[in-house]
């Protein structure tokens, strides 16, 4: 407890540095919202499904777990993040309080952005689709079981690789996404539209929704420790 309470501090803190931080992830969550709704309206408009919009969704949505502070544009010049670490290890904060304020953070970045981007995506597209509020709740929620997953990847890179190396790892992903949604592309359909048929179809007690949830939390809280063993072993001078 009191490390969570040591991070909740220490979270309130980043906050307040960067204000403008918020401004900058409403305006990328308002675009990427328009735009998925856009390319959702060109996929219903044509009759081959097109692998490029599960693509999009796999790469966007975990982004949602980040708000853009000046940390988050200066990571690969100055490796801030690893900067930011050997200033918490020296003043001295505990890395598990480090940990649990970064699963904070994106926790409540996830909920600030979703209102943004799923406003947009609704806004934009989505309301034709007829959802009640549980039912677009439970979309929203699958969506977000995914990008707690790919988080916990993210989080890896942040605290344990220099800023190139976090950078190649992102990248390394943009591939991995492209081949998923082309398997699935493969299979007749496309991801995203499943999500949207079993929330619209089930609400909050959709299978999708529970085991997105499940194994994004599991994946966030294994990575999350793993980190936590091998950064004690990181030296980051």
């Amino acid at each position: 407890m009191d490390a969570w309470k040591q991070a909740w501090w220490l979270t309130r803190n980043e906050f307040r540095k960067d204000k403008l931080q918020w401004l900058w992830s409403a305006m990328f969550m308002i675009y990427t919202g328009s735009m998925s709704g856009v390319l959702l309206i060109g996929q219903q408009e044509s009759s081959v499904i097109n692998p490029v919009v599960d693509a999009f969704f796999l790469i966007m949505l975990p982004f949602q777990g980040f708000l853009f502070s000046r940390r988050s544009f200066r990571y690969i010049q100055e490796d801030s993040y690893t900067q930011m670490l050997a200033y918490y290890r020296r003043l001295p904060i505990s890395n598990e309080t480090v940990m649990w304020s970064r699963l904070q953070q994106a926790l409540i970045a996830f909920a600030y952005n979703g209102l943004f981007f799923y406003g947009l995506l609704y806004a934009v597209k989505l309301h034709t689709v007829g959802f009640t509020w549980d039912q677009y709740l439970a979309f929203a929620l699958s969506c977000t079981g995914y990008g707690l997953l790919i988080t916990g990847l993210y989080i890896y890179g942040e605290f344990l690789f220099s800023g190139k190396k976090y950078l190649l790892l992102s990248f390394m992903f943009l591939p991995i996404a492209v081949v998923i949604s082309v398997l699935i592309r493969l299979s007749g359909n496309y991801g995203f539209w499943y999500v949207i048929h079993y929330s619209k179809s089930w609400g909050l007690i959709s299978p999708v929704l529970w085991v997105a949830a499940a194994a994004g939390l599991a994946v966030l809280w294994g990575f999350s420790r793993l980190t936590l063993k091998k950064l004690a072993l990181r030296d980051l001078s």
